[in-house]
C-alpha cells in the first residue's frame, strides 16, 4: 500500500531530522555497523534522502513493527469488509 511507504518514509525522515547533522547520523551508523556502507555525506534535512538504500536498511519495515506501528494494509474498511467474518 502506498500510504504505509509514505508513512514508513515520513518516519525515517523525522528520526533523520532528529539525528540534526551527518555526524550524528554517521555514529549511528558505526553503532550499527553499517558505516561503510555510506561513501559519501548525506543531508539529514532532505526528504530524498529519507529513501536512500542506507538510511532503508537502518530502518527497514521491520524496525517499524518492533515500534508498534499499525500496519493500515490490514484493516478492512468499506461496505463489504464485513463479507467472510463472522459473527459471535
Amino acid at each position: 500500500m502506498d500510504l504505509m511507504k509514505w508513512i514508513r518514509r515520513m518516519l525515517r525522515m523525522i528520526r533523520m531530522k532528529q539525528w540534526k547533522s551527518y555526524k550524528a547520523m554517521h555514529k549511528e551508523l558505526r553503532r550499527k555497523g553499517m558505516h561503510h556502507l555510506l561513501k559519501e555525506k548525506m543531508d539529514v534535512r532532505r526528504w530524498k534522502n529519507s529513501k536512500a538504500h542506507v538510511i532503508q536498511m537502518m530502518m527497514p519495515n521491520s524496525y517499524f513493527d518492533e515500534l508498534g506501528l499499525y500496519d493500515l494494509t490490514k484493516v478492512r474498511v468499506g461496505l463489504l469488509s464485513h463479507i467472510g467474518v463472522e459473527t459471535a
